[in-house]
């Protein structure tokens, strides 16, 4: 319908006021009276109020009625035109938060083999009927309203593996929407399916427990990009039974997928989103790529990603078994979710069951913006924050999540951040919750925002660490060097880096990072910034990077490959680039298989040895000493009462100079750059190189 053409329409704005906005081009926008009637009754009723100001083109009149939701009202004006009352602006009242919220566990389908109950809560909606069906057979069952509006039918019938739907009417208007809680879906979010828990519960594994989150190790990859690449030989391309995969070896014999993940040594496998996402089509999923940051659905995983997108059960199972096989090669899972938006407000299920209360708006009632995608999820909501907390635990309960990375963690407010890492924590007191921290323009105040400059209001919740990021590689223009890059004027900044006591509560907040998903690799932007270097010097920042990473106090996060230089070909935004610049290059794991060692040394010897996994402040000022050397190079030196070693003594010099420094002979050199050895209390350090000194 044309805006223009519209002449009257009615809103809702409080449970006794009704918004009535009447076009100047109709009667000069003027009306004596207004009436209200309830579609169910043959009554209508006076109104009463006042003339309120002028908005783009319509007067305004606020009206006192008293309305009941789930009821359709209809506004005539004193020349006989008439329109519904859309209830939509009610739902952002405080009022309605309260009224409305709805405390139980049982949303969604609930199947037994004589009974299915299905209930979905959808207060504003005025009749929702469901929709069943299989095979040629379709049935209609009305829901009947109950408190808090919450809909609900049974179904006396053995509905397993049947397709579903709401069919939801508000007024005048209906919408076909898929259940919000469902556990699984047919392809491109087309129906939900009934589930029978019994055949998809969850295996457990015996893990050793994450006491501190210094503990961990993170490695983030994205499901697809782990197996695309024919030279891994990993069978499952693009699927999560490519996880489940043992026994894969490169063309020159050497590990990959989980068996090359495990000798390497990491301890939690963080996934890029694995949730239903809207930007691949799940019936040609070789079509387009997207790294998934674009949710359509949070409680179903993503069908591209499965051998056969339109069997439910497979959409379940295969994702179990790819966590399974992770727990059984000893590392924990990290899922990456993504609660700050959606990809389109009016196509998902929860503006569809309820309009306008899942996403956050302005004074003006102008959707918020502050993940510059369009919208912010309402996690302030009750049923919203509910919605997220119900969602995650389905994660950890069916699926075995350990965790999860927040993706701009900084638009979702404290308190839900905080009663997710309290609920994961009753679930799994190893659990871990971290995420982007930035302050993002988001819709409600900066002091509940869950930024790293509020970290001190969630103590248990980790940040990524920007300024470990900028300070070591350069920020994200791609030609700025970072101290690694040999900008040693950073030298300062990269101690405090390496051991920082000011930034955070708990240095278990601290996530320490030169590379990501975002933004270019390391070796793309060594490539860029020191254009002018060698080969050779260009791959030694690079792992002088990674060996500053992992040795830092705080916790330790890489990018998959960034242990052999992968490379996106110089692309710093590759969310949709596709697969050949993207996938993990396998054939690079060959090339650099010394570097690999190398890395899986740097992590043996940190998880070997407490001093580099510190969670207390003052036990890190008792037992690290960080040293200035020539302005140029760092000298980091830790000692322990207990461990592999008793004493390191780790130089990283990123300039070209020789650096001479005097060590006892008792120390023993572990790892170097350029041979370098230690005689008569004497020890050159080459330029662009690294020294690992233990004894």
């Amino acid at each position: 319908m044309q805006r223009q053409s519209i002449r009257m329409y009615a809103e809702a704005i409080a449970f006794d006021v009704v918004k009535v906005y009447l076009s100047k081009g109709y009667y000069n926008g003027i009306s004596p009276k207004f009436y209200i009637k309830d579609t169910l009754t043959t009554e209508q009723k006076l109104l009463h109020g006042d003339m309120g100001e002028e908005e783009n083109g319509f007067n305004t009149y606020l009206l006192h009625a008293s309305v009941i939701l789930g009821r359709s009202y209809v506004i005539s004006d004193a020349y006989g035109l008439t329109c519904y009352v859309d209830f939509s602006p009610i739902a952002l009242t405080k009022e309605f938060d309260e009224l409305f919220y709805y405390d139980g566990d049982d949303l969604g389908a609930h199947y037994t083999p004589g009974v299915t109950t299905f209930k979905v809560w959808s207060p504003l909606s005025t009749e929702v009927t469901l929709k069943v069906f299989r095979n040629g057979t379709t049935l209609f069952f009305p829901m009947k309203r109950e408190d808090k509006g919450v809909y609900s039918a049974k179904v006396f019938k053995d509905l397993d593996n049947w397709q579903y739907l709401y069919e939801i009417k508000m007024n005048e208007d209906s919408v076909e929407s898929c259940d919000p809680y469902a556990y699984a879906s047919t392809a491109n979010m087309a129906s939900s399916v009934v589930i029978d828990l019994n055949k998809v519960k969850p295996k457990k594994y015996s893990l050793k427990p994450v006491e501190h989150y210094t503990d961990a190790i993170i490695y983030e990859v994205g499901v697809r990009d782990f197996s695309m690449d024919g030279y891994g030989g990993l069978r499952h391309k693009g699927k999560f039974l490519a996880f489940s995969e043992t026994g894969n070896k490169t063309v020159m014999g050497y590990s990959t997928g989980v068996d090359y993940l495990e000798k390497l040594g990491v301890t939690h496998v963080q996934l890029m989103p694995i949730n239903d996402f809207a930007t691949v089509d799940e019936d040609h999923p070789y079509d387009l790529y997207n790294w998934g940051y674009d949710p359509a659905q949070y409680n179903v995983t993503e069908g591209s990603y499965v051998t056969l997108p339109n069997d439910g059960y497979r959409r379940i199972r295969e994702c179990q078994e790819m966590i399974d096989n992770l727990h059984r090669h000893r590392m924990r899972v990290i899922i990456d979710v993504v609660y700050n938006h959606m990809h389109d407000v009016n196509k998902n299920t929860l503006e569809k069951t309820c309009p306008y209360y899942f996403f956050r708006r302005d004074e003006n009632g102008n959707l918020s913006n502050g993940s510059w995608c369009g919208n912010d999820l309402n996690s302030k909501g009750r049923m919203c924050r509910k919605y997220i907390l119900d969602t995650l635990k389905r994660w950890q309960v069916l699926y075995g999540a350990d965790g999860f990375r927040m993706d701009l963690m900084g638009i979702v407010d404290i308190e839900t951040v905080n009663m997710i890492l309290a609920q994961g924590k009753k679930i799994d007191p190893s659990f871990m919750l971290y995420g982007e921290g930035w302050n993002m323009g988001t819709a409600i105040p900066e002091n509940e925002r869950t930024t790293i400059e509020n970290n001190h209001q969630t103590p248990g919740v980790g940040f990524f660490n920007d300024h470990f990021r900028d300070t070591l590689r350069g920020n994200n223009q791609i030609e700025t060097k970072g101290y690694v890059s040999g900008d040693t004027y950073k030298t300062n900044e990269a101690i405090i880096c390496m051991a920082d006591y000011q930034k955070f509560y708990s240095i278990e907040q601290n996530l320490n990072y030169i590379e990501c998903h975002d933004n270019a690799t390391m070796y793309d932007k060594i490539n860029v910034s020191n254009v002018e270097e060698n080969d050779l010097c260009k791959e030694r920042r690079c792992l002088m990077g990674v060996g500053m990473t992992i040795f830092a106090q705080g916790i330790p996060f890489l990018h998959a490959g960034q242990e052999f230089f992968d490379t996106k070909q110089g692309n710093n935004n590759s969310y949709n680039a596709g697969d050949m610049v993207n996938q993990l290059d396998w054939g690079r794991r060959d090339r650099y298989i010394e570097v690999t060692e190398d890395v899986a040394l740097f992590i043996k010897l940190r998880k070997n040895n407490k001093c580099f996994r510190m969670f207390d402040y003052d036990d890190m000022r008792a037992h690290l000493e960080i040293n200035n050397l020539n302005h140029r190079m760092i000298e980091y030196h830790l000692w322990q009462d207990e461990g592999e070693y008793r004493d390191f003594r780790i130089y990283f010099n990123p300039s070209y100079d020789k650096i001479d420094v005097e060590i006892d002979d008792d120390y023993k050199v572990l790892y170097c750059m350029e041979n370098e050895r230690i005689v008569n209390h004497h020890m050159t350090v080459t330029g662009v190189s690294m020294v690992i000194c233990a004894r």
